[in-house]
Order: C-alpha cells, then sequence, then structure tokens
C-alpha cells in the first residue's frame, strides 16, 4: 500500500487540531488515499466517529492516539549515561504515538489511555507502551532518541517500533541516525492539524482561546500524496519511510464490534438462572402491587417474561431491580420514567410505579419481538442522593465495569463568539452584552434563530468588530470545547471497560467515558440513566417536615391516594400549579384551567398535547374541544376507534402511532417501532421517518384502506417528528405532579421551604416567594438567631434561609452560625461584638438590609446609621421608606420579604386607571392596561405560517397575568419582555374554556421608577429603546 497519513489530529486534540472526524475521513478519501489515521492527543473520543465515516468514505481506518506522560520510567532513568540525559530525557515533549493493529491492539491502546488519564503518577509510558507491543497488537512511533531507546531496551518487539520521521529536518536526522543504531525501521509520519493550508487560522484561534501559542506550523496540513513524496524525497530511508507508513497501515485492520451488545449480569448462586429469578421475583411482585389478580394481569406477565427472556434481557432488568431494590431499602424514592413504565415486568418489580393494566399502557412501545438493541429503563433519585445510589453499582460491580458517560460540548454560535471575543482581546463586559443577543444554536441554524428573537434585533452583529467575530466563530462551529458528565447515564459492564472503550477523569472527579452517549451505545455497552430529580427533593423534604410538624406521614405514598383528593384536584383545574413539578409553565396552567383538569388520565394527557407535535399539528385543539363535549370524537376510519378511544381519534402519544401503525396499517412491531424512533428523532432522523412512507402506504392499500385517509394519518404522524411524547413517561411524571400538588394544597409551608430550598423549578426564588405570598403565607427574613442556611417552612410562615444571601462570605456566615452556637444575640451591639474580627463591616450591612437583624426590634435605617458611626449612638438616622427598604432586599437576596418589590407602584398604577392582576377576571372581554415584571416567558412558532410567538407571565403586587404576544406584537415589543423593567402591557382580556389571559398590542417600560424591579434569572441585552415603545416615569 503507498503512503498513508496516519498522524491526523482532529477537533479532539481539543484547542488544536482544526477538523472533525467527518472531515478528516472525507479529505483523505479526497485526495486518494487507501487508508487515513486518527491520532488524538491521549484520547479516543472520536474512534467510533472516524471508524463509521471511513468505511462510508471507503477508506481503512488507522485508530491510533498520541501517549503523553513521563518519557522513562525509573529503571530506564538509571540506564541513562548522564545527569544531562536524564535531565533531558525527563523534560523531552517527545511524542509517542500507538497505533492498533487489530481489536486487541484497539483494546490494549483503550488500557493505555485510561491508566494514563486515571492514574497519571503511576503511569510509566515506556514500560507500559513497550508491554503493549507483546504478540504485535499495537505498533509504536516516536522521533526522540532517548525514547526510542528506552522503549527498545523495555521490550518494545521488532517490527512493533518505529523511527518516526516528521519532515521537519533536524529532527528527522536524529530518527534516521537512532533508527541506524537501533536497528529500527522509520516511518514518514507528518502530522496533520486541519484539511489544507488555509485550517492554520482556525488553528490559532483555537490556540489564542486557552492563551497558548501554536504548536503547528502553516504547512502542517494534511499533504496530499505527491507533496508528501517530494517533502519525503531523496531516496534511501526516506524513500522506505513512506512504504513502510503504507505497510503499517495495511497491518491495522481493527474490527469494531459495533451493535454487538455486552449485556450486565447480576450475581447469582450457583444453580439459579436469570430467568428463573425475574419470573420468581415478577410474580411475588404481582401479588404484592395487584390486590385482585386477574387472568389478563396473568396473561400480560407471561407474554412480556417470554420476550424478555427469548431477547436476553432478563439479566438487564435484574441489574436495573436491584439498584431500585437497594434505593427502596435505604429509603430513597425513586419514579422509573419512560417506556420502562409500560412494563408489568418493571411495575412488579418495583422499578416503575403506574399500573399498566389498569391504565392501559402498551408493552409494545418499550419493548417488542422485532428489537435488538436493549430498552432505556430510566430511574429518577432525588438529586441529593442520586451519587449514593451511584456508588453502589460502582461497589457491586467493580470500578473496573462501572462509568458515567460522557458528552460532548461543542461550540455554538454563542459560546463560539464569545471565546474568539476573548482570544482576539475584546473586553469581556462587551462581549457579554452582544453575545446575550445571540441565539444557543448551530451557524446552521443561526439566521433563522436570530430572525425569530426580535429582543436581538438592535444587536449591532453587522458591524464591525462584531461581525467579524461571528465570521470567525464560524469556523469552530460544532468544535468540541470539553467533556461533560451525562446527566445520569451509567454504563454497567460485564466486561473491563477498556475492552470497548477509553476513560478520563471528569472536572468533578469521576471517570467518564471518552465518547459520547451515542457511540457507547454503538459499542455494544448498555446505558442505565440513574438521574437526579430536583422535584423528588422537594417530595422528600416536604414530608419529612409535615411529619416532622404533625407527628404523621402525609398521605402521598402510594401517589394514587391524591388522585381524588378535591384540594389537589382544585389546584389544578384553576392553573395554580406554579412549583409543581412538570406542570407548572404559564401555557401548562393555561391548558390545566382550559381542560378544568380533575383525573389522573387528563394529567397524563396534558403533558403531552402541549408539546409542539400535538399543537402545531391542530390536534390540541381538537382535543380540547372534544374532551370537553363541544364536537364528537372523529375518527379517520371506523377500526380506529378502539385504538384511539381514549384519546377522541386524536392521535396523542408515540404508543398510539405504534397501535395505528401495527394494528390497523398492518406494519411489523419492529417496524411501527422502527417508525416510532425516526418519529422521536432520538436515533433516526426525519428523512428515515419519510423511507418507511412507501411501506405505510402499501401495507395500507393491501388492507383495502384509501389513500386519502393514509395520506391524513401520516400527514399526523409526520408533524409529529421530533415531538412525539410517550403515554408511559408522561403517566409516571404525572403521579409525581399530583403528589407536589397534594402537598402545595394540605402544607403549603412545608411545600415552599423545600421547592426554594431544592432549586430545581420553572421559575426563580422570586417568583415562587411571591407565590408563597399570595398562598396567605407570611414571609419572614432571615434572621441571625432563627435562620439557618435553608428555608423552613411551618404552618403560616415561610422563614427565609441565608443560602440566598449575596455578597457575603461563606467563611462570614461559619462565623455567625458558630458564634450563635455559644448563646444568641442579644442585641445588635451584641452581635457586632461577637462577629467584628470575623464579619466585614460591609458584611453587616448586607446581614442589616436584607432583615437579619429585625428581630432586635431596631428599624434598619437606625442600625445602618449605628454601624456607619462604629456604635456610638445613631446620628442623624431616619426610618426606611418602603422603597428603600424593598430596594435593600432586592440587592441583598434576590427577592422581597416585606412586600412585592413593585408594591410602592400600586397607588400611581390604580390612579393611572391600570388594571391590577387581582382586577383582571372582571374585565373579561375587554381592552385593559395591565402592568407589572415579566417573570418567565416561552418562545413558540405558529402552526401554519412558523412566525414567533410568545407566552409571558407578568407579576404585580396582587397576582399573575398571563400574556399571549401573537407573532405582529412580538415581533413589536417582544425584545421588552427580556428588558428586566417593569411594563405597561395593552391588551384584550380573553376566556378560553376558563384560561383567562390578555392578548397583546401594545407594551411599554415603565422607566425612571426608584423601586426596584424584581430580577428574573435571566435578562436580556440592551440595545436601546423597543420599536417607539414611549416609557412613563414613576416620581415617589
Amino acid at each position: 500500500m503507498p503512503f498513508v497519513p496516519l498522524v491526523n489530529r482532529t477537533a479532539f486534540t481539543f484547542y488544536s487540531g482544526a477538523m472533525l472526524p467527518e472531515t478528516l475521513a472525507k479529505a483523505c478519501a479526497g485526495r486518494g488515499y487507501a487508508a487515513a489515521g486518527i491520532c488524538d492527543r491521549d484520547g479516543l473520543y472520536a474512534a467510533v466517529r472516524f471508524y463509521k465515516a471511513a468505511k462510508a468514505a471507503g477508506i481503512r481506518p488507522v485508530l491510533g492516539a498520541e501517549i503523553t506522560g513521563k518519557t522513562l520510567g525509573i529503571h530506564e532513568l538509571r540506564d541513562a549515561r548522564s545527569t544531562s540525559a536524564q535531565s533531558a530525557i525527563r523534560h523531552s515533549p517527545s511524542p509517542l504515538f500507538a497505533f492498533a493493529r487489530d481489536l486487541e491492539g484497539y483494546s490494549r491502546l483503550c488500557r493505555l489511555i485510561t491508566r494514563r488519564n486515571l492514574e497519571p503518577e503511576r503511569f510509566d509510558r515506556v514500560g507500559e507502551c513497550a508491554e503493549a507491543t507483546e504478540g504485535g497488537h499495537v505498533a509504536l512511533a516516536a522521533s526522540d532518541v532517548p525514547l526510542l531507546y528506552a522503549l527498545k531496551k523495555a521490550g518494545g518487539e521488532r517490527g512493533s517500533l518505529f523511527a518516526r520521521l516528521s519532515g521537519e529536518p533536524r529532527a528527522d536526522a536524529n530518527a534516521q541516525a537512532a533508527a541506524g543504531w537501533l536497528d529500527l525501521p522509520c516511518l514518514a509520519a507528518p502530522a496533520a492539524f486541519f484539511p489544507g493550508p488555509s485550517g492554520y487560522a482556525i488553528h490559532r484561534v483555537l490556540r489564542a482561546v486557552k492563551h497558548l501559542p501554536p504548536e503547528a506550523g502553516p504547512g502542517d496540513y494534511l499533504l496530499p500524496p505527491e507533496e508528501a513524496e517530494r517533502r519525503f524525497a531523496g531516496g534511501g530511508t526516506r524513500a522506505t519511510a513512506l512504504e513502510a507508513a503504507g505497510e503499517l497501515a495495511a497491518s491495522c485492520d481493527v474490527t469494531l464490534p459495533l451493535g454487538d451488545w455486552l449485556l450486565p449480569h447480576p450475581p447469582l448462586p450457583p444453580g439459579e438462572t436469570e430467568a428463573g429469578k425475574l419470573r420468581a421475583l415478577a410474580y411475588a411482585g404481582l401479588a404484592r402491587r395487584v390486590r385482585n389478580v386477574s387472568l389478563a394481569y396473568i396473561e400480560r406477565l407471561e407474554r412480556e417474561l417470554e420476550v424478555i427472556v427469548r431477547l436476553g434481557f432478563a439479566g438487564y432488568f435484574l441489574v436495573v431491580e436491584e439498584i431500585a431494590r437497594f434505593a427502596r431499602e435505604q429509603g430513597i424514592p425513586a419514579i422509573g420514567r419512560g417506556s420502562g413504565a409500560s412494563s408489568l415486568v418493571s411495575y412488579c418489580l418495583f422499578m416503575t410505579h403506574v399500573d399498566p393494566v389498569a391504565e392501559g399502557l402498551y408493552f409494545e412501545r418499550f419493548l417488542n419481538p422485532g428489537r435488538r438493541n436493549p430498552p432505556d429503563i430510566d430511574l429518577d433519585f432525588s438529586w441529593r442522593e442520586r451519587d449514593h445510589v451511584i456508588r453502589h453499582v460502582y461497589d457491586t460491580y467493580g470500578d473496573e465495569n462501572v462509568c458515567m458517560i460522557a458528552t460532548h460540548n461543542t461550540f455554538s454560535a454563542r459560546s463560539g463568539f464569545r471565546e474568539v471575543g476573548k482570544a482576539l482581546s475584546v473586553p469581556e463586559e462587551e462581549i457579554g452584552v452582544i453575545a446575550r443577543a445571540i441565539p444557543h444554536t448551530s451557524f446552521e441554524h443561526f439566521t433563522q434563530a436570530l430572525a425569530a428573537r426580535p429582543e436581538s434585533r438592535r444587536a449591532p452583529l453587522k458591524e464591525r468588530p462584531w461581525q467579524d467575530l461571528l465570521e470567525v466563530a464560524r469556523w469552530i462551529d460544532g468544535f468540541p470545547r470539553h467533556l461533560s458528565v451525562h446527566c445520569g447515564g451509567v454504563v454497567v459492564s460485564p466486561v473491563p471497560l477498556t475492552r470497548r472503550l477509553s476513560l478520563e477523569r471528569a472536572a468533578k472527579g469521576v471517570a467518564v467515558t471518552q465518547c459520547d452517549m451515542v457511540d457507547v451505545e454503538e459499542l455494544g455497552l448498555v446505558k442505565i440513566d440513574l438521574l437526579g430529580n430536583r422535584s423528588l427533593g422537594v417530595l422528600v423534604d416536604a414530608v419529612a417536615a409535615v411529619k416532622e410538624h404533625t407527628g404523621a406521614e402525609p398521605p402521598v405514598f402510594p401517589p394514587e391516594k391524591t388522585y381524588e383528593d378535591p384540594q389537589t384536584n382544585a389546584v389544578l383545574s384553576q392553573g395554580r400549579s406554579m412549583g409543581c413539578f412538570y406542570i407548572e409553565s404559564p401555557g401548562m396552567r393555561l391548558l390545566l384551567q382550559r381542560l378544568q383538569t380533575r383525573t389522573f388520565p387528563d394529567l397524563t394527557a396534558v403533558s403531552s398535547i402541549i408539546r409542539p407535535g400535538v399543537s402545531e399539528s391542530g390536534m390540541m385543539e381538537a382535543y380540547v374541544k372534544r374532551r370537553l363535549g363541544e364536537e364528537p370524537p372523529q375518527y379517520a376510519a371506523p377500526e380506529l376507534e378502539p385504538i384511539l378511544r381514549e384519546t377522541f381519534g386524536v392521535m396523542v402519544y408515540q404508543e398510539d402511532v405504534i397501535r395505528v401503525a401495527h394494528e390497523f396499517v398492518g406494519l411489523s412491531l419492529a417496524e411501527a417501532d422502527f417508525l416510532r424512533r425516526a418519529m422521536s428523532g432520538k436515533y433516526r432522523s426525519r428523512a428515515e421517518m419519510e423511507s418507511l412512507m412507501g411501506s405505510f402506504f402499501e401495507r395500507g392499500r393491501e388492507r383495502g384502506i384509501g389513500s386519502d385517509v393514509l395520506a391524513q394519518l401520516w400527514e399526523q404522524i409526520r408533524s409529529f417528528a421530533g415531538y412525539a411524547f410517550c403515554k408511559a413517561h408522561s403517566a409516571s411524571f404525572a403521579q409525581l405532579s399530583y403528589q407536589v400538588a397534594y402537598l402545595k394544597a394540605h402544607h403549603p409551608a412545608e411545600f415552599f421551604a423545600a421547592l426554594v430550598n431544592n432549586q430545581g423549578g420553572f421559575y426563580g426564588t422570586a417568583a415562587y416567594v411571591e407565590e408563597a405570598r399570595r398562598w396567605g403565607l407570611a414571609i419572614l427574613p432571615p434572621d441571625v438567631n432563627a435562620s439557618g442556611s435553608d428555608f423552613a417552612g411551618k404552618e403560616n410562615l415561610l422563614r427565609c434561609g441565608f443560602f440566598t444571601l449575596r455578597g457575603i462570605r461563606p467563611s462570614a456566615l461559619d462565623a455567625l452560625f458558630e458564634e450563635r452556637g455559644e448563646g444568641p444575640y442579644r442585641f445588635f451591639a451584641d452581635l457586632c461584638s461577637r462577629l467584628r474580627r470575623r464579619v466585614r463591616p460591609q458584611e453587616m450591612e448586607i446581614l442589616v438590609r436584607a432583615g437579619a437583624c429585625d428581630g432586635f426590634g431596631m428599624d434598619r435605617g437606625v442600625l445602618l446609621a449605628l454601624l456607619r458611626s462604629g456604635g456610638v449612638g445613631a446620628g442623624a438616622s431616619s426610618p426606611l421608606s418602603l422603597a428603600e427598604t424593598l430596594a435593600g432586599e432586592v440587592r441583598t437576596l434576590g427577592y422581597a420579604t416585606t412586600a412585592h418589590p413593585l408594591t410602592p407602584l400600586l397607588e400611581w398604577a390604580s390612579g393611572r386607571g391600570y388594571t391590577h392582576a387581582g382586577d383582571l377576571p372582571a374585565k373579561e372581554g375587554e381592552t385593559v392596561r395591565a402592568w407589572g415584571q415579566v417573570i418567565t416567558y416561552k418562545r413558540i412558532s405558529t402552526r401554519r405560517a412558523k412566525e414567533s410567538m410568545a407566552f409571558a407571565t407578568l407579576e404585580d403586587p396582587t397576582g399573575l397575568t398571563e400574556l399571549v404576544f401573537f407573532p405582529r406584537a412580538y415581533q413589536a415589543f417582544g425584545e421588552l419582555i427580556t428588558s428586566g423593567r417593569p411594563l405597561v402591557v395593552e391588551g384584550r382580556a380573553e376566556n378560553d374554556r376558563g384560561g383567562l389571559a390578555l392578548t397583546v398590542s401594545r407594551v411599554w417600560p415603565i422607566r425612571k421608577v426608584v423601586v426596584p424591579s424584581q430580577i428574573p434569572r435571566w435578562r436580556g441585552p440592551s440595545f436601546g429603546g423597543a420599536g417607539g415603545a414611549q416609557g412613563e416615569g414613576f416620581i415617589s
């Protein structure tokens, strides 16, 4: 085989390589190479991607990596001939490249990289790399003379150790000399960092982002064959070095076992089988979970067990069952989410908690006889306790067989713009203002995304230097930035993981795969999602607080106990679900009101019909009308009635699509599931879904179904692409929604304290504090004698904790708590005296302004005067005004405890004739002017024209007003939504089946307000006034 480029850096040599693996494969094929290598630094991040891309391009993939680390081990250093040689050996950069010749060599390469990354201090690069060449499974190439000597002395096999010629004359001369001295073949292996000469600019930008000099030169690009021959011309050793590269590539024949599943197995006693244990556990669980076991349950259980065992997944189920059982024994609540809740076996194993027979869940959505890849079984735990469960998995199956999955965080338009700006020394504060106007999207969709954001239209993105920064950012779009830890993916393998992939240490300290979730599954390793759920933390904390305060646990376990509770159902049907898991967004609260949601099936459906696939197709509106009896159910054909009766003829769930495709149209279950996966967008694409259209219409016509009916069904299915929802998943989450809604209805103080402490809702702390106030709770500020770090709630009181306090050091709070342990602070002077050496004066002022010293019975203005005078008399002091009090609270806490931050505007707003939120129901059908602060918003596209519109929530001291910005209003005033200013909003108050909202026609800001605005969690950029809207002033 002629010369082949072997040392090619992709973008996974982070902030250096300037080509993606697919780009490399395509470029090599375009230059006529028969093979190509990948050689990223200390990683096989892109091995699977490159392997597949090379195969698709018709070239042989050579999988390799640079191995960094100590140049020599201790015993090799001892053999070095001089002190100066030892120093040179230690500090030489000495690149070392390793190539896998077969699957065993690939596994050895994975082990080398993993050892180097997880145990760098113990990793002996020379000794371990030389050992890896045993049997010829791994080939090594280096240019450094001492390194080559050490590798050969350590046992590097003949035929597997090469003196690398890089094309740099001095280094090549030394390598050739070493090759002659050590009797090693030379290997032409110039490094390529980018596909062509223009890529050097991208390399320089990437290096500059990390404030590093270039490590490549302008000539370090992927050489065409003729140019490689010119660079290594000269005959003799250099000519044979070119041939050696081709010969080495020809000897590297790695066939990755893609799709060859390695299923985990539980530890079992001798004589027990996985199938037998699964059957025994399933029937024992059935007896415990179902009071009256009918024949339907027995038949369903037998059918599921037969499919699970026949497909070889019994051990996988037992592994997940053991994890769920461990959590249960530890008192850690769990939710089995996703399609796994469709399985009666999962329910009987206590992995899920929705009875699939009673709720009509379809097992084939989860697992069907035609499926070959393992099904997903996802478990949610309280976010605080999830790590404890994961540690148990490591302890049970061993660190070599368990790890977390990585995600590849890549450059988008916004992140690329930020990083390029920093690299080019643009002041960070200037970058930040402009970057907030740039959407979080790739440059492929940048123009459309920017046009959909009226809040960005005044950004000077077509002016220099911002236009130039965007253009440079486009160069690195999609390049990897760093690894992150997947939110819940854990791999459990029956063999050491390094048989299939390489690992490294994440920033959080845990070992993670170097490849991402998709490639992990391609390599046949099974992912179990063990996810942290903050609403489960709310549930756990609130239940514990109620039990502590009342002596009895609230009746929320099992969740079915809450379904018939009138107060809980009132929370749902009135849309008062702010803070309740999964049902608190503005659109969801309006939908709950429109449907008068009062049952578990209705709540399950609501979570699905609000998603874009259903709502944009017009099916959401049809479902609402049919559910409320405003129009009769309609079916495209009479035979569809038994399939779609529950959803009134509307395809709402993925399960509906599978059943229609299989039972009505006649696709096999495997084909129907393939359609479902294509529709979900997780594994397949819209293009692949369209490829099934022929089979869909052909099978349907064979059954005598008319083309017009098939076209109507296909259009509904196609509109779901990327958005279709799993009924079992929705039902699982609806259970938790019911449980937390019960707590909000019956124990609001404990609920709101747990909600804020777990910091995981749709809104920020300020919005939840105001919701608690609307719920009738008295909001108490943090108190130096009464508060801990967390919020606390009891009866009708919500006491704020110190963890939201801004501008005060953790060590200062530690001092406050430690001193308080010696006895309460008796008066303000006592507090100041005891903390004077550990708490700074400005931190004492923060405590005062936050209200933490109110318990001493003195006005905050007097306390501030005492601080300024050093405690010698109050001097000239006066009580703070309400506006000053609220300003201090918002500045130090992020929210106000005394009253809503806009309370001083109430009289002013009434004088202007503005409508308060609390008065809006009486204005139904009228054009009004509401006012307040936007606390959240969501942008969507219209169904037909695909124009951008938005829903927003406006808050004033009397309540919430839901706003609807149709496209024209959104384009005119959308930028004000994220301005952070109080607004006046004019529009028509419209009631859609109980959901009252304001259809917006005009918006303008309230300017020169002397009271603080309630700062939302996000804040949009400010580039000047909005579309001619005139602000109005308020004089205190």
